[in-house]
């Protein structure tokens, strides 16, 4: 079975040492793969907040459940590569602009720390 993930690393990173590092990662961690060559790696997108790459390698196994366990395998050791290399995972950042003001006085603020009667 071929297993793929889909990861984003943040856009200060160094892109070749990030496939190199999660190809070699891939490699290291699962014995059905021969080397990091035989490790697919492509970048995909310049995302909202990263730039996103599907990762593809094969296992020997027919079975669902054991390509679930390869992902997560895979998964965990990339994380730990990347923490190790100070490869940022960034996580969806919005930016909320507001374009009213809000004018707060004294009395205001006072009757809203009042307690409700209902």
């Amino acid at each position: 079975m071929r297993v793929a993930l889909n990861c984003g690393v943040g856009y200060e990173s160094d892109l070749e040492e990030v496939k190199r590092l999660t190809k070699q990662t891939i490699a290291e961690t699962f014995d059905q793969v021969e080397s990091a060559d035989d490790v697919e790696f492509y970048y995909e997108e310049f995302g909202g907040s990263s730039i996103n790459y599907l990762c593809r390698f094969w296992i020997d196994s027919e079975s669902l459940l054991e390509k679930y366990r390869a992902k997560t395998s895979a998964i965990i050791a990339i994380k730990k590569a990347y923490d190790k290399a100070g490869i940022n995972i960034p996580f969806p950042i919005r930016t909320l602009q507001f374009d009213n003001k809000l004018s707060v006085e004294g009395e205001q603020v006072a009757k809203q720390n009042e307690f409700s009667n209902n």
